[in-house]
């Protein structure tokens, strides 16, 4: 199986807990999780993302294709495209799931520099000892879930 395309159920669920607990209505879903576990909608068993929230896509994976994905997300976007410094883009709500391996050494400090002043809150799994390293941020609350250890960030950006 392709390892671009996720199955972890855990990460599924703790996707949709984290929007619908933070109540974000302008959501950045780096690295398109929903297009990556096959998601043809904003709806997986019992969970929803409401339409009347903003969900933007960032695509890191531009060869996994189903033009679904364009009715899924209001916007898409390329990195290299999205994470430039005349991006004054902002939002409540970043989720970074299952991505570190797949970010260029080059663009994960142009990454994380963008999200810490763009966003307010990041979920991550990304390892917090590598993103402290790069950026500073208010506070940050590690959550547990089974056998999965997430990062819940709060930035500077109000």
């Amino acid at each position: 199986m392709d390892e671009r395309i996720l199955t972890g159920e855990t990460d599924i669920y703790t996707y949709f807990e984290m929007i619908d607990k933070t109540e974000a209505d302008s959501i950045l879903d780096v690295g398109m999780f929903l297009k990556r576990i096959g998601s043809v909608s904003r709806q997986v068993k019992d969970k929803e993302i409401p339409a009347y929230k903003k969900l933007v896509g960032i695509d890191f994976f531009p060869e996994i294709k189903c033009p679904v994905w364009n009715t899924v997300y209001d916007d898409t976007y390329k990195p290299n495209d999205f994470f430039v410094s005349g991006n004054a883009q902002r939002y409540e709500l970043a989720v970074v799931l299952q991505l570190e391996e797949h970010v260029r050494s080059e663009d994960v400090c142009i990454l994380w520099k963008w999200l810490s002043t763009h966003v307010a809150y990041i979920f991550t799994d990304w390892r917090l000892a590598a993103i402290s390293e790069i950026i500073e941020y208010r506070a940050v609350k590690e959550i547990t879930v089974d056998d999965r250890t997430y990062g819940f960030i709060f930035t500077e950006v109000n």
